[in-house]
């Protein structure tokens, strides 16, 4: 009884080693009544990526005669999603490599075919295939399909798509910290059930947690990016990352960065400042796209540092024959944010408006000249460019909306270019009263069309339009900030009321007509001494209580 005992532990065990050594043999030589030996079972794959191990799949290349190499060689030569489906024919039984026919047929395909190709009998073979066999399918390329799948356009209810998403999410422990990176920017994007954005809190919370491994900048930029507008904690974390890896980061990584803080509104100033400091500090010529994205993310942050805008705009002075006219008006307006005025720069923005002039559309011209007046600037060639916008506006003045018409006649205010023509059409009655004395309505279009006004009343002699009643001015006037002093203001104020200690000769915080306040104001006589205010006639204050003209050899200050 021994004996058979030992007999038969021998035999097993001589049968257990020969199958450790030679798979392949026993699979080619066992009868095809005989299943194959389940994954599990096998000590082959002791770091396979995914529940299972990847050894079936492989064992199945190899006994097919054709090698991975070559498999993935055959799908990158096929140029059309139908000789994909032809390949699939022969090689979509597996589902690693049905994976990777799906996600080839994804970046072959244009959109206007992708309804025939997921429509086609084959496709859904391959992705019955997918779903059966998911568990063998390698992690990158799962991630991959769930890529895939989404750019053909499979409705987020989609069973096959939903099965995907679900074997992604029990596999995110064992994702490396690189390919949870590429996960954020696939899944993030597309997430709009409550299923996708439990995958999105749940990616949130295992990078959270895996944050030290980010050791690349690929992957970095990639959860900062993605990952940045669902978890504060993640970003907070990920500012040392930034730092560290500042350096080495391209110009393209430091715009993705910069542009993922200002969709966030966050106004990180290490970030912003190591980003700009070695940009400057790199000889590299910055492409214009990256040189837009950075100033219209800079401006939205109001992250003004004169070393990187001095370079931005060296380097985007001789591309400005080729910026289009969307992204010419659009740094332009960027740099009219940030305050920063470079006279090139100016100058061959102006001349390319007069050379493209037909090509700009109204809003277009109408940004550049508010940029212009923000920065107080005026091209050399100013009668031209004068001539140009007069042209090609005073025709397109009714099509305008009022919010961007009041802006323009604004701007041609602060440039001192402005016509008649174009103050009568800012203050007509229907315009001002969209915007004067109403509480709904942005305060300073109520102080541009005040100082509209105030324009045509004192700069424009020749003009004959309609004006804004006192009655709105009033109303529309905006608090002289009395209660919000600076430091200088009280300072003034104190040594004011010293010199002048009657309340009656001195006033502060007036407000005008003209759309301004006044600090303070007094009136001194022939022999310099204080006069009090409320006797004299004071034109340019909203409520004037005296009636007397200010006496021969008075001043007021």
């Amino acid at each position: 009884m021994a004996a058979r005992l030992i007999q038969r532990c021998s035999r097993l065990l001589a049968a257990a080693r020969s199958f450790q050594a030679s798979p392949v043999s026993i699979l080619s030589e066992c009868p095809r009544s005989c299943p194959p030996p389940l994954p599990l079972a096998s000590p082959l794959h002791t770091s396979a990526p995914c529940r299972y191990t990847d050894s079936l799949p492989a064992l199945k290349q190899k006994a097919s005669g054709q090698s991975e190499k070559d498999f993935v060689a055959v799908i990158q030569s096929a140029s059309t999603a139908e000789e994909l489906l032809q390949i699939s024919t022969e090689h979509g039984k597996n589902a690693n490599r049905a994976a990777a026919i799906i996600n080839q047929i994804a970046k072959v395909t244009d959109g206007n075919k992708v309804a025939a190709v997921v429509n086609d009998k084959r496709f859904g073979e391959l992705l019955s295939t997918v779903n059966r066999q998911i568990q063998v399918i390698w992690n990158a390329r799962l991630v991959g399909l769930l890529r895939s799948l989404h750019l053909l356009q499979l409705d987020n209810k989609n069973l096959f798509l939903r099965s995907v998403e679900t074997e992604v999410r029990w596999r995110l422990r064992k994702f490396s910290i690189e390919l949870l990176g590429r996960l954020a920017r696939v899944i993030v994007p597309c997430a709009q059930t409550e299923e996708q954005k439990v995958l999105v809190l749940d990616l949130a919370k295992t990078v959270e947690l895996r944050w030290t491994e980010v050791r690349d900048t690929k992957t970095l930029v990639n959860v900062i990016y993605s990952l940045s507008q669902v978890s504060k904690t993640l970003l907070e974390r990920m500012e040392d990352k930034v730092l560290e890896f500042a350096e080495l980061f391209t110009p393209e990584e430091s715009r993705t960065i910069t542009m993922a803080l200002a969709a966030q509104n966050c106004r990180s100033l290490p970030i912003l400042r190591a980003l700009s400091f070695h940009l400057v500090q790199r000889n590299m010529d910055l492409s214009s796209a990256v040189i837009i994205d950075l100033l219209y993310a800079y401006a939205k942050l109001n992250f003004s540092q004169q070393q990187v805008l001095q370079k931005m705009a060296s380097d985007l002075l001789p591309k400005v024959p080729e910026l289009s006219s969307r992204e010419m008006s659009g740094c332009i307006r960027s740099f009219s944010s940030l305050r920063y005025l470079n006279l090139p720069l100016c100058e061959a923005i102006a001349q390319a408006c007069l050379e493209r002039s037909p090509s700009l559309t109204p809003a277009q011209l109408s940004s550049i000249i508010l940029s212009f007046a923000h920065l107080n600037f005026l091209p050399s060639q100013q009668e031209e460019f004068f001539t140009m916008v007069v042209q090609r506006l005073s025709s397109e003045l009714d099509s305008l909306s009022p919010p961007l018409l009041v802006d323009l006649v604004w701007s041609l205010c602060v440039l001192q270019l402005v016509t008649p023509d174009f103050l009568q059409k800012a203050l007509e009655p229907q315009i001002y009263n969209q915007f004067m004395g109403n509480a709904n309505k942005p305060t300073n279009y109520s102080l541009k069309l005040t100082q509209i006004n105030a324009t045509a009343q004192l700069e424009c002699p020749e003009y004959r339009g309609p004006l804004i009643p006192l009655s709105l001015l009033s109303a529309s006037s905006p608090p002289a900030g009395g209660s919000n002093l600076s430091a200088l203001q009280t300072d003034i104020r104190n040594v004011l009321l010293d010199v002048f200690p009657a309340k009656e000769t001195c006033a502060f915080s007036r407000k005008t007509v003209y759309g301004h306040h006044i600090d303070a104001e007094f009136i001194y006589d022939s022999e310099n001494k204080p006069l009090a205010l409320r006797n004299f006639v004071d034109p340019h204050v909203l409520h004037s209580s005296g009636t007397d003209a200010l006496p021969e050899g008075a001043r007021r200050l």
